[in-house]
């Protein structure tokens, strides 16, 4: 089953091919980033809603989704924030608002943070940030990354379910997301990819970021799940203190995958997001 607005493409990014699921025809360029081990589909239902007044580019970060990521590309956040960069140049978008989950979420801070001029609008919806990361969940699979590289893609694709099921408030909600979150690992290459990404995860970068966000005068919104228990709420609070004249959403019936759960709160922030950084 196809998105239910817009295509998907793969871009060729200076010899790197990133799949981008754009949709909307008119209004300010909005940047969507997941997480880990999620994929564009994560914005499933906020891509239609903000595509009505924005043109929204929701990316597969390489190595997840349908983005290829070959063994010399680096696969941490500040080369997929680079990378991100240059996307931004193929597409031929000068400025955007840039929203990320996750990971997404901190990738997000090193734009609006080392690219300042390329970011209207910065929004971090349960995102990784300071040294708060990787979360004990990711955290224990980072552990045992030799193990998960070599198990069968259907065992790995099953196993992750359990664990990912918990990060959602709404269960009634939880299943669709979960076929789409876990397709990509069920291929060949998913256990090997998965590995890959968990040894790149590190929060130097958050960290080495986290003393320029007092200096940031970026519109920013601030979403987060009150029921997190692995992305604390105390980080999202910390991020809105930390962050000039940012707005902080708590969202009491959300739990890590906001997009998923509350789709409507989060397609609202970016709504808000595209409106201030428009005046």
């Amino acid at each position: 089953m196809g998105p239910p607005a817009g295509t998907t493409d793969l871009v060729d990014v200076g010899g790197r091919n990133v799949a981008v699921w754009s949709a909307g025809d008119a209004g300010p360029p909005v940047l969507l980033v997941h997480g880990i081990p999620t994929n564009s589909r994560l914005w499933w239902d906020v891509v239609p809603v903000v595509a009505q007044r924005a043109r929204v580019f929701a990316v597969d970060m390489p190595g997840y989704g349908d983005s290829p990521a070959p063994e010399d590309q680096p696969v941490d956040l500040a080369s997929q924030a680079a990378l991100l960069l240059d996307l931004l140049d193929t597409l031929g978008l000068d400025r955007v608002v840039v929203v990320g989950h996750d990971l997404g979420g901190g990738i997000a801070q090193i734009l609006a943070v080392t690219a300042s001029d390329r970011v209207a609008g910065l929004g971090v919806v349960d995102g990784v940030s300071y040294d708060g990361w990787p979360v004990p969940m990711v955290r224990a699979m980072k552990a045992a990354w030799p193990l998960l590289e070599r198990l069968p893609a259907e065992v790995l694709a099953a196993a992750l379910r359990p664990g990912l099921r918990t990060l959602f408030a709404q269960q009634d909600r939880a299943d669709p997301f979960l076929d789409r979150f876990l397709e990509p690992w069920r291929r060949p290459e998913g256990p090997r990819l998965l590995a890959r990404h968990l040894r790149s995860l590190d929060s130097v970068y958050t960290q080495t970021v986290a003393p320029f966000l007092p200096r940031l005068q970026v519109p920013t919104e601030v979403v987060w799940g009150r029921r997190d228990h692995q992305m604390k709420p105390r980080y999202g609070e910390r991020l809105a203190q930390d962050i000039p004249g940012a707005r902080l959403t708590w969202v009491d019936d959300a739990s890590h995958f906001v997009p998923a759960d509350r789709p409507d709160v989060v397609a609202e922030a970016v709504l808000r997001l595209v409106e201030r950084a428009a005046r």
